[in-house]
């Protein structure tokens, strides 16, 4: 498939992450391999990393933190998973409005 097939609302975009939110988002036990290779091969910019993204890869991703999050039993990572959470969703919802 071509990018001109692609709807221009759903195209990736460019979408910064910190390292630990790399880290975090990497030590998943469920992070598909679409969402993890980009991650891997990420452009550093300052202190963080540049992934493209569609708005179905952001989904998977939500989708993947919260089933970790919902079965966390650590206080700490869960509310780390949470905050990470909201910034992706928060995310979604700016860059691919619906």
């Amino acid at each position: 498939m071509s990018d001109s097939s692609i709807d221009p609302d759903d195209r990736p975009k460019p979408i910064k992450f910190t390292f630990e939110e790399r880290d975090l988002i990497l030590g998943l036990y469920s992070v598909e391999p679409e969402i993890e290779g980009p991650l891997r091969l990420a452009a550093v910019k300052g202190n963080g990393i540049v992934v493209h993204f569609s708005a179905y890869d952001l989904d998977q991703l939500l989708g993947e933190i919260a089933a970790v999050a919902n079965h966390e039993t650590s206080r700490k990572l869960k509310k780390k998973l949470d905050e990470l959470f909201a910034r992706v969703s928060d995310k979604l919802e700016r860059e691919f409005p619906r």
